[in-house]
């Protein structure tokens, strides 16, 4: 892991899962520079090569794996390299400046061949990704996902040439010929081979331990092999015949057999794995289920100019999503992935347009997760534990990556540590969120004792004072006035409404024309009052008023929601956010009858 970031000027010692002191401070006997040549299974002992012998009680493997090379002729040849180590690193880098070497090709397009490549160009070559499936990342992506991504690769000035089958290498005028079955030949300086590892599982194959059906320390769900004293965890242990390549199940493992040699009975439970990398500056996320994983599934797809994402759904729930490019909208993804959220048809249709399932593009803040989200994949660290850390004192991103191990592994969720410990993004506070706050409050209160409230009796004589008053409700030419008055705020309030959803009007702050939205709302429900006297009529009439309240009622609930999304946190503000577009989308699917029965009205007005 990390493995890239030593030519950024990042020291070894800082690639290490614990510094040396850690293991003495934990009463914890470490033996490195001893290669084991030998296990024991009868006697329980290993041995190592300068002779010596260790029992054991209960032995782990975690032998991990090594760089898989094809069988092409010439993978041995000088100027070949494969890339998996800081030994191999630092030959890479030896050889380059020996040789003054410019140009490079990468065997093999996916997870690693892209990191490969990113060594190469960082070292100034021209470069070469040559992978033999029909798209990059072919275990990750499918093929439009693929196609997109080898364009934005490209566009960095790295070329990729697919379905690229490698016959041979060979050694020419001091250069490297790769010749291919499918292609002209290329000549370059240097070759990386990256195309996948192999579980290093020749110890267990020595001592007669089972191996899996594609190699691998063949293991069950409590990690134990075929003795019930050895285990094996990592990417040499094939868990039900299954290899798992990413970091994040390999630690899972580890924590999976910490537990059970305390005597606790937890078993390893294959969750769908995540990827989340930036490979040549493109981000690349898959989260939960592949495509090939689903067979039930229905694929949504959003290709813009941002990227290109999809998200698979199983009885209308959300269990695989990806993305090609920036996806500002990931941590709310991956949490709904996680949870098998439910996604609405409104919001199937949003993502379709827009690329986001969720109204305004809500990039969720890591305060608003709840305790039981996943900040770290790689390690697991939810955003519970990170609040235990930060109560316990922790108060920087690197005091929680040393507390709770979050991003010591791909680092990716670095900048969510920064912004948990206020070193990250700051709350901004929206325009006019409190004039929506108190305006749709009153809207709320008051379409709701509309509803339920008696009329405004009439005056009962000629001499009563109230007489002036219920002129508003007897008067035809008043009832007139106050009528097309409420009307041209109705169509004051939708133009505003446009500011959020319409390209044309762009002027201005949008906070601004939110509030001044809700407040035009609101006087929409005074209106009505000083137009109908709380009489709310029948047939016609009172489908028209029952339409007219619950529109304001919802949009009071909606322009609530909104406006108290930056100021909460934790499950409530999660409740807000996940309630805020339904109402929004309520709210506009009562105006859609709005205008026919106001029509209606007008016309039995003034022809009935």
């Amino acid at each position: 892991m990390n493995l890239s970031s030593l030519l950024a000027g990042r020291d070894e010692s800082e690639l290490l899962l614990s510094p040396k002191e850690w293991y003495e401070q934990n009463a914890i006997e470490l033996h490195t520079g001893r290669r084991i040549t030998r296990i024991d299974l009868q006697r329980r002992e290993i041995h190592d090569d300068a002779g010596n012998i260790e029992p054991y009680d209960k032995l782990v493997l975690a032998t991990g794996s090594y760089p898989w090379v094809p069988p092409i002729a010439g993978t041995k040849s000088t100027g070949v390299f494969v890339y998996r180590t800081i030994d191999d690193l630092e030959a890479i880098r030896d050889y380059v400046n020996a040789k003054n070497a410019k140009t490079s090709a990468v065997i093999g397009g996916g997870l690693l061949g892209l990191e490969a490549a990113k060594v190469i160009k960082d070292l100034g070559l021209s470069t070469t990704i040559l992978e033999v499936a029909p798209g990059l990342m072919p275990r990750q992506l499918d093929a439009h996902a693929a196609k997109v991504l080898r364009e934005k690769v490209q566009s960095l000035g790295v070329d990729v040439h697919v379905t690229r089958r490698t016959n041979r290498i060979v050694p020419s005028n001091g250069q490297l010929r790769l010749e291919f079955e499918n292609a002209d030949p290329l000549d370059v300086d240097i070759v990386l081979v990256a195309a996948g590892i192999r579980p290093r599982d020749e110890l267990a194959r020595e001592a007669g331990l089972q191996l899996g059906p594609r190699g691998g320390i063949a293991v069950n769900r409590r990690l134990e092999t075929s003795d019930p004293h050895v285990y094996a965890i990592g990417e040499c242990a094939a868990v039900d015949g299954h290899i798992h390549g990413l970091v994040a199940p390999c630690y899972r493992m580890a924590d999976v057999l910490a537990a059970r040699l305390s005597d606790e009975t937890p078993e390893f439970v294959d969750n769908e794995e995540a990827v989340e990398l930036k490979l040549l500056g493109v981000p690349v996320i898959t989260l939960g289920k592949a495509i090939g994983e689903s067979t039930s599934g229905v694929v949504i797809t959003h290709a813009g100019t941002e990227g290109y994402r999809k998200i698979i759904l199983e009885q209308g729930r959300m269990v695989g999503a990806a993305s090609v490019g920036q996806w500002d909208d990931v941590n709310l993804i991956r949490m709904s992935v996680a949870q098998h959220k439910r996604l609405w048809p409104m919001q199937r249709i949003r993502f379709l347009k827009t690329g986001t399932p969720y109204a305004g593009g809500a990039g969720l803040s890591i305060h608003q997760w709840p305790g039981h989200a996943t900040v770290c994949s790689c390690m697991g660290v939810s955003r519970e534990q990170l609040g235990l850390a930060i109560a316990d004192g922790c108060r920087t991103a690197p005091e929680l990556s040393l507390a709770t191990g979050a991003g010591t592994a791909c680092g990716t969720c670095k900048n969510l540590l920064c912004e948990l410990v206020g070193e990250g993004p700051q709350k901004v506070n929206t325009r006019g969120s409190n004039a929506v706050l108190v305006a749709s409050f009153i809207a709320v209160c008051l379409a709701a004792a509309l509803a339920i409230m008696p009329p405004i009796p009439f005056a009962t004589s000629v001499q009563d004072s109230w007489r002036k008053i219920d002129a508003f409700w007897r008067d035809g030419f008043t009832k007139q006035v106050t009528g097309f008055s409420l009307l041209f705020i109705m169509l004051a309030a939708l133009t505003f409404s446009l500011r959020k959803r319409s390209r044309v009007i762009r002027r201005g702050d949008y906070g601004l024309w939110r509030a001044a939205h809700a407040i035009l709302g609101t006087a929409m429900v005074f209106g009505l009052i000083v137009h109908t006297g709380i009489r709310m009529g029948s047939n016609l009439n009172f489908a028209l008023s029952l339409t007219f309240l619950s529109l304001s009622f919802v949009g009071g609930l909606a322009g609530l929601a909104s406006s108290l999304e930056p100021k909460l946190s934790g499950e409530s503000a999660m409740f807000v956010r996940a309630w805020r577009p339904k109402l929004t989308w309520i709210h506009i699917a009562l105006f859609v009858p709005l205008p026919a029965l106001l029509a209606g009205h007008i016309v039995s007005v003034y022809w009935y």
